[in-house]
């Protein structure tokens, strides 16, 4: 354990020397390019890469999920087998113990249904990077000892990695009860707090009616898109810049800068842009993490659509994420004369939260092709005429996209179910078209 903890000591100075090269755009590629000459060597074990290993970067295959999944065993570089990590993952989800490893690797599941789940594989090594770049970015470092509230589907030695004399890390199972784990954090008053927007509404919630001054010192978001509407209330009643931490299965990709905005981590990323729009407004990260040696992340696709931002006012050179909108499975597309529409999530968003100013929660799922479930939650006002005035936006925005005879259905629906991610745009009809 001790040589674990000076790895993490060792890598943490490193990201501090290597801080100020993040403000110089020559010098933050000099580093990744440093840092890519060393990744390119390791995939010599990888008998998926070992070929590819000395060509440009763009003759390797672009990756998502389910081909990453497939070729799992000949990817990863330490001959583990996509079943026995699959198995010992699921062991853990199962008993919540996530302690056990392969031969010294960490398993951990991404979450989503059991056909469709991602497996992460870390060394030491990698946990060691991976706490020391969160307490570079997320966490920070202080001399003082702080306790650190963790709200997590699934706990991992990944997380518990970050337990020392100086910070004590409690982790809380959002499976279990949040009425007792809110009254939990209000009695042990940690000075961070981490978590989805959801849970950490529950929680800004249970305060605001308690009446319970918070004094956290950091609130961190995590796993789940933070809305606007989300982070104005949360920074309302906690009374602090809500920060975030993009990662997932994939990797630790984003951090919250000094003048709060989210920011790529691309000393160790590269990104590339797939577009979804004609106005490049919206596009699809590809990234490769040059981090990565246990299970190499190469040009690996992910769904979820980004907005770009502008140049940072903090001065970083990595580039700035304006808006996570929320994930291309959720995105609407109809067919109409063999013509294809689409409904990105913020035009539903807008037409949703801007119809009333008493909701307060929503949830517009499409259920098949011409039928979509509303779902309102409302604190204060007349319920039904707030849905009403809902229900016509949803129609307004469907007769002005040119989508006719769509029907609404009203949902009685829980909306923080345990364990899953909460979304307020949701695509179960998952048609193909």
């Amino acid at each position: 354990m001790i040589g674990f903890k000076l790895q993490i000591l060792w890598h943490f100075l490193l990201f501090r020397w290597q801080r100020r090269k993040r403000y110089n755009q020559q010098s933050l590629h000099q580093l990744r390019a440093t840092k890519e000459n060393r990744w390119r060597k390791n995939l010599q074990k990888s008998s998926f890469y070992k070929a590819l290993s000395g060509q440009p970067l763009s003759q390797f295959p672009i990756m998502d999920k389910s081909s990453f999944m497939t070729h799992f065993d000949d990817i990863n570089t330490v001959g583990i087998a996509k079943e026995e990590a699959f198995k010992v993952g699921l062991a853990s989800e199962k008993s919540r113990d996530f302690s056990p490893t392969i031969r010294g690797i960490t398993i951990g599941l991404s979450s989503g249904t059991s056909g469709n789940r991602g497996i992460f594989l870390a060394s030491q090594k990698e946990r060691a990077i991976w706490v020391a770049a969160v307490l570079d970015r997320v966490i920070g470092f202080s001399l003082r000892k702080r306790k650190v509230a963790f709200f997590l589907r699934a706990n991992s030695t990944l997380y518990e990695s970050v337990n020392s004399s100086l910070l004590q890390f409690q982790f809380y199972d959002i499976k279990s009860d949040m009425a007792q784990h809110c009254q939990t954090v209000a009695a042990t008053r940690p000075h961070i707090l981490v978590g989805q927007p959801s849970v950490l509404m529950r929680i800004a919630r249970y305060f605001e009616e308690k009446q319970i001054a918070a004094r956290f010192e950091k609130v961190i978001s995590v796993a789940e898109v933070l809305e606007g509407d989300q982070k104005a209330y949360l920074e309302k009643v906690f009374k602090i810049m809500i920060e975030q931490a993009y990662q997932c299965t994939e990797g630790f990709l984003a951090h919250t800068c000094k003048a709060g905005f989210l920011h790529f981590n691309e000393d160790w990323l590269l990104i590339e842009k797939k577009y979804l729009d004609e106005e490049k407004k919206r596009f699809h990260p590809i990234i490769t993490d040059f981090l990565r040696t246990t299970q190499p992340i190469i040009r690996y696709e992910l769904n979820d659509i980004i907005h770009a931002g502008e140049p940072c006012s903090c001065g970083l050179k990595t580039m700035q994420i304006a808006k996570i909108e929320g994930r291309s499975d959720d995105v609407f597309e109809f067919v109409d004369d063999g013509k294809t529409i689409t409904i990105y999530p913020d035009f539903i968003r807008q037409a949703v939260a801007f119809s009333s100013d008493v909701i307060d929660n929503y949830v517009v799922t499409r259920r098949s092709e011409k039928k979509i479930g509303l779902f309102i939650e409302v604190s204060e006002g007349d319920f039904l005429n707030a849905y009403g005035k809902a229900e016509s936006a949803l129609q307004s925005l469907f007769e002005i996209f040119g989508i006719p005879g769509i029907t609404i259905i009203r949902e009685e629906e829980q909306l923080l179910q345990r364990g899953v991610k909460f979304k307020r745009i949701r695509n179960e009809s998952r048609q193909t078209i």
